[in-house]
């Protein structure tokens, strides 16, 4: 059995826990939208000083579909925009489209769905920039869902697109470099193209949709920080028991927040939509803001 058949039986049978946990204790009320901004200071070391106080809006896993509302998603956008990030970032699953369970694949996609996303996004702005990458249901979804999201994004919002390659960010005269990855469940993600001319003599950012990339990392690479979402934070957390599902090979290690590996650090937001059914439980939609400060 190859990886790719590996990582999506282990999706299947996570979403067969998801599903039958939300049977036994409820629905997340969509009425009342819920979203948390959540406020995140991370100190890297050598930031260049006019990076010191940079601030970055992320928005992860919005699953457009007919059981996210439009609502929520400009919950989400209207936080973000209440703090007047310098630059945002989105990091994948956009859509729910189709989704490996059970045994077959059920859903497909929707261009309404994913216009009604792009709409609610549109308050998005930032002075640096929007930067994005794809997550596993955008790919699960199909070739024209993939072209339909990064037209969408690129034409409406000015999404630039960071697929397995790198970028440098300058203020002021000094810089950062930012870079992005497919999915890490497909086999179009490349770390080693993504990082192609970084070195440690810089701050290296990195948007990946799996916080599982932390594997490939290896020790020649400088990433000091990873931002992530597709764990939801389990999106459904109970008492003794905790996440039932968490789709990471780390079981709960990346499940949400700041995780530290050394000296490279990964944040992991809850994200935004859900997925299967409108269930969160002691797991809130999030839309994140994260401030940058120079390690002591």
């Amino acid at each position: 059995m190859d990886e790719e058949t590996t990582r999506r039986g282990f999706f299947k049978h996570g979403m067969r826990g998801l599903f039958a946990a939300g049977l036994g204790v409820g629905f997340y009320n969509t009425t009342s939208y819920g979203v948390q901004l959540q406020e995140v200071t991370i100190r890297i070391r050598d930031l260049p000083r006019r990076f010191s106080g940079f601030t970055i809006g992320l928005l992860s896993d919005t699953h457009a579909s007919m059981i996210a509302n439009n609502g929520l998603f400009e919950e989400a956008a209207r936080l973000i925009m209440s703090k007047r990030p310098q630059m945002i970032t989105l990091t994948g699953d956009y859509i729910s489209g189709s989704t490996k369970f059970l045994s077959s694949s059920i859903g497909k996609f929707r261009q309404d769905y994913l216009d009604q996303l792009v709409d609610s996004f549109s308050a998005l702005k930032a002075p640096m920039g929007i930067y994005a990458v794809l997550g596993n249901h955008d790919f699960w979804s199909g070739p024209k869902a993939l072209e339909s999201i990064s037209d969408g994004f690129s034409r409406k919002l000015g999404v630039t697109w960071l697929r397995n390659r790198n970028l440098r960010l300058e203020k002021e005269g000094e810089a950062i470099n930012l870079l992005g990855v497919d999915d890490y469940w497909q086999n179009s993600c490349s770390l080693h193209r993504a990082y192609q001319g970084l070195n440690h003599d810089s701050v290296n950012i990195m948007l990946s949709h799996n916080p599982d990339i932390n594997d490939d990392v290896l020790p020649q690479m400088r990433i000091d920080l990873i931002l992530s979402g597709h764990t939801h934070g389990g999106q459904i957390y109970l008492p003794v028991i905790g996440c039932p599902v968490v789709p990471s090979k780390f079981g709960q290690k990346y499940i949400a927040g700041l995780v530290r590996d050394g000296e490279r650090q990964t944040y992991i937001t809850r994200g935004v939509g859900h997925l299967m059914a409108p269930i969160r439980i002691n797991c809130p939609p999030e839309a994140t803001i994260i401030t940058l400060e120079k390690a002591a």
